[in-house]
C-alpha cells in the first residue's frame, strides 16, 4: 500500500467496519503509482471512489441521535426543523482538495456527506436575492438586512449627527443540513472538454494558433470521477436569534423550499443535482419520536414513585376516562389500582396524597362495587389519605 506516511506507520490496509468514511477517504488515499512520485493513474482514481461507494455512510443509531438532538436544540430555541429528501444525486464539497480531483464534504464526526450551516444560509440568501421574483425591490432589501444582517451600512442618527456605518447579525441560525439515516454513495463521472483552457487560457496570445487553450467541443472528452451522495434524505433546521423574529420563520423556510426545489443545494446544480422536496411523513416520524424521548426522559427524572402516578393517570385518562370505557374489574389495571391501596401506605405523603385522590378517581369512573367490598375499599382508601 502507498501511502504518504511515516516508515512502519500502523495504518489499516481496509476501512475498518465502524470507521469514519469521511476520514478514510481524505487521509488514507493509496492508489499512487508504484513508483512513489505521487503521480495517480486514473484508474486509481476511479477505484478509490468506487471502495468508499461500496457501502453507505454513517451509523444508524449515531445518526438518529444526532437528528434527535438537533430538531431538540432547535425547538427549544423556538425554531423549526424539516426533512429534505433529494430527487437524485447530491455532490458536496467538490472543490475540496484531494488527490481524485474532486473533493467531498463529510461530517467531522458523523462520517457522513452533509451541508454546512453556511451553505444553507448561501442558498436562501440566493434565493431571496436573485431568483424570488414575488418580492419587489423594497421587499428583497428588507429581507435581505433582517434575515442575513448586514456590515458598514450607513445610518441616519436622526438627531443632526452625520450619519454612521453599523452592522448587524442576521435573525436567524441555520443549523448543518444532517443526514436522518446511512447515506448510499456513488461513484459518477464529469467529462470536460475545456483543453487547456483552466491552465493557461489566461496567456492566449492568438486563440486561432492554441486551439487547445479554448474551450470548445473539438477536444477529447477527459473522464473525471468524482463522489457523490445518492438521495440522501437531510434534517434542515433553522432558529431565529430573537423571539421577535419568530414571525418570519414559516417565509424562511418557505424560501429554503423554494430554493431546494428550483435552484438545489451543492454543485452541479444546472445538471439537476441537489434538488430536494419536502418529506412531511419523515418529518413527522421525527418529531414523533422527539415527544417520545422528551417524555421518557422526563419520566425518568421522576421518583419511583411518581413514575407509577404518571404511568397509571395516563393509563386511566387516555384509555379509560376519556373514552367514556370502564376498565374490567378482574383486569390488570383494576389489579394494579387494587394493590397500590396496599403499596402505597409506604410512600411519601406529598405522593400518598395524590395516589389517593387519582384512586378515588378511578374508582367513582369505575365502581366501589356493593357491600363488603365497597366498604373495605374506602376503608383501605381512608389509610392511605390518613
Amino acid at each position: 500500500m502507498t501511502l504518504p506516511l511515516y516508515l512502519d506507520h500502523q495504518a489499516p490496509r481496509t476501512l475498518p467496519e465502524h470507521g469514519h468514511r469521511g476520514l478514510w477517504y481524505e487521509r488514507f488515499f493509496d492508489r499512487y503509482a508504484p513508483a512513489q512520485d505521487w503521480t495517480v493513474p486514473d484508474e486509481g482514481k476511479l477505484q478509490w471512489i468506487q471502495q468508499t461507494a461500496a457501502r453507505p455512510a454513517g451509523d444508524a443509531n449515531a445518526l438518529d441521535q444526532a437528528a434527535q438532538r438537533q430538531l431538540a436544540l432547535v425547538t427549544a430555541l423556538g425554531g423549526r426543523g424539516a426533512v429534505f429528501k433529494a430527487d437524485w444525486h447530491l455532490a458536496t464539497g467538490l472543490g475540496l482538495p484531494h488527490p481524485v480531483e474532486n473533493g467531498f464534504a463529510w461530517h467531522p464526526t458523523l462520517g457522513v456527506p452533509y451541508l454546512a450551516g453556511s451553505a444553507v444560509k448561501g442558498l436562501v440568501r440566493a434565493w431571496v436575492e436573485i431568483w424570488d421574483e414575488t418580492l419587489d425591490a423594497h421587499q428583497r432589501k428588507r429581507r435581505l438586512d433582517t434575515w442575513f444582517g448586514f456590515a458598514d451600512q450607513p445610518v441616519d442618527a436622526h438627531d443632526g449627527s452625520p450619519p454612521r456605518n453599523a452592522s448587524q447579525a442576521g435573525a436567524f441560525h441555520f443549523f448543518d443540513a444532517l443526514p436522518i439515516k446511512p447515506v448510499g454513495l456513488r461513484a459518477d463521472v464529469m467529462t470536460p472538454h475545456q483543453g487547456k483552457w483552466y491552465e493557461q487560457g489566461d496567456a492566449i496570445e492568438d486563440w486561432r494558433r492554441e486551439p487547445e487553450k479554448v474551450p470548445a467541443d473539438w477536444h477529447a472528452p477527459v473522464p473525471v470521477p468524482f463522489l457523490v451522495a445518492n438521495k440522501p434524505q437531510l434534517l434542515f433546521a433553522i432558529a431565529p436569534r430573537q423571539a421577535a423574529a419568530a414571525d418570519e420563520l414559516a417565509a424562511v423556510f418557505n424560501a429554503l423550499k423554494d430554493a431546494l426545489a428550483w435552484l438545489g443545494a451543492g454543485a452541479k446544480t444546472a445538471v439537476g443535482y441537489g434538488l430536494m422536496q419536502a418529506s412531511a411523513e419523515q418529518t413527522e416520524a421525527l418529531h414523533i419520536e422527539l415527544v417520545k424521548a422528551q417524555q421518557q426522559a422526563a419520566l425518568e427524572r421522576l421518583s419511583p414513585q411518581q413514575q407509577v402516578l404518571l404511568t397509571v393517570r395516563t393509563e386511566f385518562e387516555n384509555t379509560y376516562q376519556r373514552k367514556g370505557v370502564k376498565p374490567d374489574a378482574g383486569g390488570a389495571f383494576m389489579a394494579k389500582v387494587r394493590d397500590l391501596l396496599d403499596q402505597g401506605l409506604d410512600w411519601p405523603a406529598q405522593e400518598r396524597a395524590e395516589l389517593a385522590t387519582l384512586i378515588e378517581a378511578i374508582f367513582a369512573h369505575a365502581g366501589w362495587g356493593s357491600g363488603a367490598r365497597k366498604r373495605d375499599r374506602k376503608a383501605r382508601l381512608a389509610k392511605l389519605r390518613a
